[in-house]
């Protein structure tokens, strides 16, 4: 059946269906006799008598403080498509309060899918003891049947909203192709104003394969992840019919609806604000990794928030979404200093007034662009929950090349957005340093020195470098060192690993020798050691264990590789003592080259400057 809704109503949500049995407890759950259907013509939900159909989940909630803060809606009800006899309740969770409210609770008899029943929300949704609201469907007769729902109200739109999402693909056509093609197939974002400006870094996809009015495909040179959204960006503003833009990543796993509820999150704004869309585990699918972060800032173990320089940190991390008292605690909302591109919204307005985003090729751009944003519209980033994407987490990635973009993007944002301090910038990353040489990962040294020292070079390397031949460069200096071996990740479990701490006479032969770099070969002894690294610090072994010994298997938790490193003297000796000549030979330009970064910050997001940037490389 198709759902038409009257010209007076405005859906803001719908109840949400799993496309898979692995993703289920984000959207319902079914007590014994009610029974999800999932077939690919209709999705519906099947009861027998006195089974319950419960929306006490991550998509189906209603985050009714969000609402009340960030928007002008007032009169909300819930529209349900039934058949058969049901109880209805709506019931409400607040974080200051252990048990559930009971909102609202009635019977309906002889519901038909032809006729939606109404459930109105009460006012005091926009109080101060709003929460998290939720229905629970009983069913009374001997059989019953849920086919679709949505939040509704009948205020007008307070204002159209005209979407440009704008993703940049390297090489990843079925990833596009599915995102597409899920935008594509909802039949309620049809009646919405967007389009899909698809930029393509790598030059493999074809207009044939996009033909729709609703898609743009946009050759591209390889710019990166920066360039090639700033690349759809400006197409966009180009068109000026836009009033909202959408970055979204290519490797991301989409539900349509955070687009749709983003839509009429912005119709019905009460102030401008960007959304940071939530980073679900794509690996392990109920938990939520990232919702929105804090920049040059971490948490202790205590839940105190630390100052940390160089450092990006998620916010409310490694949450189970199948806990409902975790999704309350969703309620209480972070000041958010950046949101990742993965999905981040952000109005026209808020362009005019930061410019676009640096040229950093990929890393920190995202961090950048929303320190930008709290700093000309005061903590105006906003993680709503429900809206979200699946997206492959950060502790499966560790590409050796990607860290000169973390490091040198950092240094860059850093001299931009605060005060980098010689010494402890260098006693940062020569900690850094030394412990890549205490585990033999010469490569990692070797990027931070190169990171480093492109830094040095000021905003003009930026300028006069062809980023795709700079990142080829990169991506072969990272592979300079042939000593690293990939194995399968033997070490999965604490329960079975005994972490390993050492002395103080040890540690202190550990750095004075370099781990053994500065011993005699001939007492360096052919054994492996493993050394594991913890998501906690308590459980992480000494990297002095090491010491002496001509191999180490280093384990990272949750990583499904482990990393074999071969001990090498003379490379060893020779990253220690570049990065001490780069050290001296920075000392003298350190103020002038952060100076010259401040400077450059206005071109380097300017039109003009991207424009000619993006042209193709002669």
């Amino acid at each position: 059946m198709k759902f038409n809704c009257n010209q007076k109503m405005n859906l803001i949500s719908r109840i949400r269906f799993p496309r898979t049995s692995e993703t289920s407890s984000l959207y319902l759950i079914c007590t014994e006799g009610a029974f999800l259907n999932l077939s690919q013509e209709q999705t519906e939900v099947y009861f027998n008598k006195n089974s319950v159909l419960s929306l006490n989940t991550y998509f189906n909630s209603f985050y009714e403080s969000f609402y009340a803060k960030y928007t002008e809606l007032k009169s909300l009800y819930y529209l349900l498509i039934l058949e058969g006899d049901f109880q209805i309740s709506l019931y409400r969770e607040h974080y200051q309060k252990e048990s559930r409210e009971l909102i609202y609770t009635s019977r309906f008899e002889k519901c038909l899918l032809s006729e939606p029943i109404k459930l109105f929300l009460s006012n005091t949704w926009r109080s101060k003891d709003s929460g998290r609201a939720y229905l629970e469907i009983n069913c009374l007769s001997n059989q019953g049947l849920f086919t679709k729902g949505f939040l509704a109200t009948e205020q007008p739109k307070i204002q159209e909203v005209y979407l440009g999402i704008i993703t940049c693909t390297f090489r990843k056509e079925s990833y596009i192709r599915k995102t597409v093609s899920t935008i594509l197939n909802d039949q309620f974002l049809q009646n919405h104003h967007f389009k899909i400006l698809i930029v393509d870094n790598g030059n493999t996809l074809t207009k044939d394969e996009f033909l729709n009015s609703k898609i743009k495909l946009i050759p591209n040179r390889n710019v990166g992840g920066s360039g090639g959204f700033t690349k759809g960006l400006i197409e966009a503003l180009q068109e000026n019919v836009y009033t909202h833009f959408l970055f979204m990543d290519d490797d991301i796993e989409l539900d349509s609806e955070a687009i749709y509820r983003l839509f009429s999150l912005y119709e019905y704004a009460n102030k401008d604000f960007a959304v940071a869309g939530s980073m679900l585990d794509l690996y392990k699918k109920h938990i939520l990794y990232e919702a929105g972060a804090i920049y040059n800032k971490s948490i202790d173990d205590h839940g105190n928030i630390k100052q940390d320089k160089f450092t990006g940190y998620p916010l409310k991390h490694n949450l189970d979404l199948r806990n409902p008292t975790t999704l309350t605690s969703l309620l209480l909302e972070d000041n958010i200093d950046y949101g990742g591109f993965w999905f981040f919204a952000f109005s026209k307005q808020i362009v005019e007034k930061i410019g676009l985003p640096l040229p950093l090729f990929i890393k920190i751009d995202d961090m950048e662009f929303g320190l930008r944003i709290n700093e000309h519209f005061d903590n105006a980033i906003v993680a709503f929950p429900s809206i979200a994407v699946w997206h492959e987490p950060f502790y499966a990635k560790r590409p050796i090349w990607d860290s000169y973009y973390y490091i040198r993007n950092h240094l860059i944002t850093n001299s931009i957005h605060s005060s980098l301090e010689y010494v402890k910038t260098v006693k940062a990353f020569t900690q850094s340093i030394l412990y890549s040489l205490c585990i033999f990962d010469y490569n990692s040294a070797q990027m931070v020195i190169k990171a480093f020292e492109d830094y040095m070079q000021g905003p003009n390397f930026i300028i006069s470098n062809y980023p795709e031949i700079l990142h080829s460069n990169i991506y072969e200096l990272s592979r300079s060192y042939k000593n690293q071996t990939i194995l399968a990740n033997s070490v999965s479990s604490s329960d079975f690993y005994q972490v390993t701490k050492v002395g103080t006479i040890q540690k202190m032969l550990t750095l004075l020798t370099l781990n053994g770099h500065l011993l005699p070969y001939f007492l360096i002894t052919d054994e492996s050691v493993v050394i594991r690294f913890g998501v906690k610090e308590k459980e992480r072994d000494s990297i002095c264990k090491g010491l002496a010994k001509k191999r180490i298997i280093y384990v990272i938790d949750e990583n499904p590789n482990s990393y074999q490193y071969e001990f090498d003297q003379k490379a060893g000796l020779n990253i220690f003592f570049t990065w001490f000549n780069s050290v001296i030979r920075s000392c003298l330009r350190w103020s002038s080259v952060n100076t010259e970064w401040k400077k450059a910050f206005n071109n380097l997001t300017s039109m003009q400057f991207w424009q000619k940037y993006l042209e193709p490389q002669k």
